[in-house]
């Protein structure tokens, strides 16, 4: 008969919970690399039967499972006598501080942040694994209760536990840190190679731009009347060209610009801002019947310059998709949606297809075609940037010859109240243009 294998040469033996077969076969890859001897539950309950029959050397737990979490899972093996030094490493997010505290309540060793890095995960199981004699030689220590967003949370844990969670937790926002900073490199590296691209643009596309646009000129001044009715019809076809190439070189340079532009914040009056911009746009309206239905809208802390440049795409996009309209309507005004004040800017125009709402603020992404409402395609995006610059996000609904509505927040809209006295005219999310809405 063979005697049986000394203790020191036993693999060190650790049960993975895991109802993923992938993240479990990665795990178990891991750890028997290091040659620990690894078993496998597919859940919580199955983990639990699993300790109870043979106790290993630890337990590593996913914390999302179908049957019995991670936390249930580790507060029921840490809840027997014989069981409560067996030490438990949660795998989870750490999104939130209630993790590390309902980790620390049911007596966790350790999280490890999903995804996680090969060698952190084997030095935290290596650490834990050599600290087991020194946790043993602490005493237990009575419970303490804690209060945190309106949860209670008996904590028991020993110190090396705490100190453990503690610094797993501090790894862990390292590591989002150094993903942040990574994040942030690469987008400063794009910002630089679209200001590259941006000056590129200006000089390298508008060279050619302006001799093509002279030769233009030289044909109609000096060969005009050589050339035929198509000849003539063709040159002015190029002359627009270059009129639409000019602004879209111009659109792109603005965008581009926005990257690197340190948003100015001064309170603003939004009505002063809305009301210079519609007498900007009368040249472009003349002859036209346009009913403005401008709201009373707050002052509030914004970049003027940006912010005008919001109002005046919103509102030249409306007054172009109107174009259409014996009596177009437009509105500006702010309403609550969901208790956030909102500013929206409506008209009764031509509309769009809402299923393709999620191509509205793509560059050159443009819904209507050339024939129909000319445009550079550029317009929303730069709205959308100057909006999130200003910590707000920009959204549309609209219905095919129905009209579009634009809502967009602020940030500092978050401290605007509107007054009881005109809760009744911004209640409402779809404020009353749909009658006139028809052709």
């Amino acid at each position: 008969m063979n005697d049986p294998k000394p203790e020191a040469d036993r693999p060190v033996e650790i049960l993975i919970a895991e109802d993923s077969p992938t993240q479990a076969e990665q795990l178990n890859y891991y750890l028997a690399a290091r040659q620990y001897a690894v078993t496998v539950a597919r859940n919580g309950k199955e983990a639990l039967a699993a300790v109870l029959a043979h106790r290993p050397a630890m337990v590593i737990s996913d914390v999302v499972m179908p049957e019995m979490d991670g936390y249930t899972l580790c507060q029921e093996i840490k809840s027997r006598p014989a069981l409560s030094d067996l030490p438990v490493i949660l795998l989870t997010s750490l999104s939130k501080p209630e993790d590390v505290l309902k980790g620390l309540a049911c007596g966790a060793d350790n999280f490890i942040r999903k995804p996680y890095d090969s060698k952190y995960l084997l030095a935290r199981v290596e650490s834990i694994l050599n600290n087991l004699e020194l946790r043993k030689t602490e005493r237990a220590r009575p419970g303490v209760q804690l209060s945190f967003g309106g949860q209670q949370y008996y904590i028991t844990a020993e110190k090396q536990q705490i100190l453990d969670l503690l610094i797993s937790t501090y790894e862990g926002a390292v590591q989002i840190n150094e993903e942040l900073q990574k994040k942030q490199e690469k987008l400063e590296a794009a910002n630089r190679e679209l200001e590259a691209f941006s000056a590129s643009v200006s000089h390298d596309l508008r060279a050619p731009l302006r001799k093509i646009s002279m030769f233009a000129s030289m044909l109609t001044e000096e060969h005009s009347p050589a050339l035929g009715p198509e000849a003539q019809n063709c040159l002015q076809r190029i002359k627009d060209g270059i009129i639409k190439m000019d602004r879209m070189i111009d659109d792109l340079l603005r965008l581009a610009r926005l990257g690197r532009h340190e948003i100015q914040l001064r309170q603003t009056d939004l009505n002063d801002l809305v009301e210079d911009t519609r007498r900007d746009l009368d040249g472009n309206v003349a002859g036209r019947q346009i009913e403005w239905r401008i709201g009373r809208l707050p002052t509030v802390d914004c970049d003027p310059g940006l912010m005008k440049s919001v109002f005046a795409n919103l509102l030249s996009n409306a007054v172009k998709y109107t174009g259409r309209r014996d009596r177009a309507l437009i509105e500006i005004n702010q309403t609550s949606l969901g208790g956030e004040t909102v500013l929206y800017v409506r008209d009764n125009g031509a509309g769009f297809n809402a299923a393709d709402t999620h191509k509205l603020f793509g560059i050159f992404q443009r819904l209507h075609g050339q024939s129909e409402f000319e445009g550079t395609g550029v317009g929303l995006a730069t709205v959308q940037r100057i909006i999130q610059k200003h910590g707000g996000r920009i959204w549309a609904d609209a219905e095919v010859d129905k009209g579009a509505t634009f809502f967009f927040t602020l940030r500092t809209l978050a401290a605007i109240c509107i007054q009881p006295g005109e809760a009744a005219d911004h209640q409402a999310t779809s404020p009353p243009l749909q009658e006139e809405h028809q052709p």
